[in-house]
């Protein structure tokens, strides 16, 4: 029996509208109903997860920032790592200095360079492509948790607390660049959530650890929790727990790495695997294949 499920965000939970489904949102409250305990385990930040949960009334336990975060389902923080103020200051003014798109999540927001947008303009117009990468990225959240900034400097006499940084590039070359030079450090956490981003985490920071422990939290066993994904950014979840499922959108490698494999986020996939983990008989299923 499955008493813990953590669920990834975009790609799994979300459809391609960036919504939960009636389908999938049925299943989550089937589950509650059932006993399982449910927990959202993504790359955005605690904030952006919460407003989500808020929106469709369902009770879960959210792991933040790929897990830098980890709060209870009422709210409180039971865990937090954050990249050393100095260091993280450090990155973002050498990658703004070579005009890469970054995002970097505090506590409260995502702060983004004033002039990003128009950089990710000029890498098209120089590789004359035009891809439908995911690196508009703050379509994805609601404008209201980001802050343009001209001058990062003022970041150096505040106390805020940077828990990622996050980012994006459409030049393949300049994005593996920059990654390999602070991969070369091996200080950080880092990982991929989709085509054209990588992101910077502290040390041991992963959704494998915080699930980890989310699970010790709850005094449930690994062995029955399930994690449901679709990147790499999802792998150390998969590790820790008991049953993995890739998603049907998920790359054959993410697909090879888990233990099932569900169906399309733009077909209730979450809720396919919920009802199989429960043991429903298929025509409880709500039509799900």
């Amino acid at each position: 029996m499955i008493k813990l499920l953590a669920m990834d965000m975009d790609g799994t939970l979300l459809n391609k509208h960036r919504e939960i489904s009636w389908g999938n949102l049925k299943a989550l409250r089937d589950a509650h109903a059932k006993g399982v305990t449910l927990a959202i385990a993504s790359g955005r930040a605690f904030f952006d997860i919460s407003s989500k949960m808020r929106e469709v009334d369902v009770e879960a336990h959210l792991i933040g920032a790929n897990g830098a975060t980890i709060h209870s389902s009422d709210g409180k923080l039971l865990g937090a790592d954050f990249l050393d103020r100095n260091e993280a200051l450090a990155i973002v003014q050498e990658l703004v200095a070579q005009h890469y798109y970054i995002g970097v999540y505090s506590t409260h927001h995502i702060y983004v360079p004033e002039q990003g947008v128009d950089w990710l303009r000029d890498e098209l117009q120089r590789l004359g492509i035009h891809e439908d990468r995911s690196v508009g990225f703050q379509g994805a959240t609601r404008d209201d948790f980001y802050r343009a900034v001209d001058d990062w400097s003022v970041f150096e006499t505040n106390h805020t607390e940077f828990s990622k940084i996050i980012i994006f590039s459409y030049d393949d070359e300049k994005l593996q660049k920059a990654r390999e030079t602070y991969e070369g450090k091996h200080k950080y956490s880092i990982v991929t959530s989709g085509t054209g981003n990588f992101e910077i985490m502290p040390p041991n920071v992963s959704k494998g650890n915080a699930l980890d422990h989310l699970a010790h939290y709850l005094g449930i066993p690994l062995r029955e929790v399930m994690a449901i994904g679709d990147n790499y950014n999802d792998l150390s979840m998969f590790d820790v727990a008991g049953v993995s499922v890739a998603m049907g959108n998920a790359n054959d490698e993410i697909k090879n790495y888990c233990d099932r494999v569900t169906i399309d986020c733009n077909e209730d996939g979450v809720a396919h695997a919920i009802y199989e983990a429960l043991g429903y008989p298929s025509d409880e299923k709500g039509g799900l294949r």
